[in-house]
C-alpha cells in the first residue's frame, strides 16, 4: 500500500472516531449535584380565610339586620366588614439536584397579615325609649413564613425546556384575634361599653401541595420558570386566652380552644355565628345549639406564577 493510500486511510479513520468519541465522554460524564434559587411571583386565588370572615359576613348580615336594611328603616347604620382576601403570590426556593431527574425543595412565601375595624350601629325602638347599641369589630389574622418541603421528577421534550412534576407538605403558624366593643345607650341614658379580647394561635400545623413546573433553559447557569401550584391547607386548632372587661371594672380571663358555633342572640333577636375562645367544647342548648366545631383558618388556594431559576453551585 503507497503513502499516501495509507495516509488517507489512518486521516478517515481518525475522522471517523471523533464523532464517537465525544458521544462516549457525554455518555460517561459524571452527574454532579448542585444547588439551585428559584424566584417566582405571580396571581392566583383569593384566600378563603374560612370562620373568621364566615361569623363576621354572619353577623353582618343576620335576618333582622337585613331586613332593615331591605325596609331601609334607618335602624341600622354602618356595616361589617370582612378581612381582604386579597395577597401577594410568591415564592423562594433552594432546590438541591439528588439525580439528573430528582430533585428536592424547601421554600418559603412572604407573612400574611390582614385587619382591619368597622362598626355597627342597631337602634330598638321601646316604650321606654330607644336603646341604641354599636358593635365595633377589629379582627386580625397572622400567618408566618411558611415551610414548603417539596420532591420534583424532571423529564425533558425538546433541547433547553424541561418540566417538572412534584409536591410535598408544608408547614403553618398561625394567629387569630379578635376585639369586639359593644357599646350600649339604654332608654335611661347611662352608657355601659362590655370589651370580648380573644387572641388564639396554632404553632405548628401541616399542608399539602402540588406543583408543574416549565423551565427554560437560557444558559447552563440560568433559566426562565412558569409555574402552577395547588396548596391544601386548613388550620385548626387555636389555642389562646379570653379577656373580658366592662364599664362597671368587672375583669375575667379565660384560657382554652377557640371554638366555631351558631347562635341565638336574644338582644337583636337574631342567630348567627360566632368564634370564642372556651376550655372545653360548648354544649348544645339554649345558646349554643349548631355547628360547634373547632374554629379553622382556610389557606386553600392555587396561583400561577412566574420567574427565574439561577443555578448557585
Amino acid at each position: 500500500m503507497s503513502k499516501k493510500k495509507s495516509g488517507f486511510l489512518l486521516t478517515l479513520l481518525f475522522i471517523l472516531s471523533l464523532p464517537s468519541h465525544f458521544i462516549y465522554s457525554e455518555d460517561i460524564k459524571p452527574f454532579k449535584s448542585r444547588f439551585s434559587l428559584k424566584l417566582t411571583a405571580g396571581w392566583g386565588s383569593a384566600l378563603p380565610m374560612g370562620d373568621v370572615n364566615d361569623c363576621l359576613d354572619s353577623f353582618n348580615n343576620n335576618k333582622v339586620f337585613k331586613e332593615h336594611r331591605d325596609y331601609k328603616t334607618g335602624l341600622v347604620e354602618g356595616e361589617i366588614r370582612t378581612l381582604d382576601d386579597r395577597f401577594f403570590h410568591a415564592e423562594a426556593e433552594l432546590l438541591f439536584d439528588l439525580t439528573s431527574s430528582i430533585s428536592l425543595g424547601i421554600a418559603t412565601s412572604p407573612p400574611i397579615r390582614k385587619n382591619n375595624e368597622s362598626s355597627l350601629t342597631y337602634t330598638i325602638l321601646g316604650w321606654a325609649g330607644p336603646q341604641i347599641t354599636t358593635w365595633t369589630f377589629r379582627p386580625e389574622i397572622k400567618i408566618s413564613f411558611p415551610i414548603r418541603l417539596s420532591a420534583y421528577y424532571k423529564f425533558s421534550f425538546i433541547p433547553r425546556l424541561n418540566i417538572s412534576l412534584g409536591g410535598g407538605t408544608g408547614f403553618y403558624f398561625a394567629k387569630i384575634s379578635q376585639l369586639l366593643r359593644i357599646d350600649q345607650i339604654p332608654p335611661s341614658g347611662n352608657p355601659a361599653w362590655y370589651t370580648w379580647d380573644q387572641k388564639a394561635k396554632r404553632n405548628f400545623s401541616l399542608g399539602f401541595h402540588g406543583n408543574t413546573c416549565l423551565e427554560y433553559l437560557l444558559t447552563n447557569r440560568l433559566a426562565l420558570v412558569a409555574e402552577f401550584q395547588y396548596i391544601h391547607s386548613k388550620i385548626k386548632g387555636f389555642t389562646g386566652s379570653f379577656k373580658l372587661e366592662t364599664i362597671y371594672g368587672d375583669k375575667h380571663e379565660m384560657s382554652g380552644t377557640l371554638y366555631y358555633f351558631a347562635s341565638w342572640d336574644s338582644s337583636i333577636a337574631a342567630t348567627y355565628s360566632s368564634i370564642e375562645i372556651h376550655k372545653t367544647q360548648p354544649e348544645g342548648g339554649c345558646r349554643y345549639f349548631e355547628d360547634i366545631r373547632k374554629a379553622a383558618l382556610n389557606l386553600n388556594g392555587y396561583s400561577f406564577k412566574f420567574g427565574v431559576k439561577v443555578r448557585l453551585f
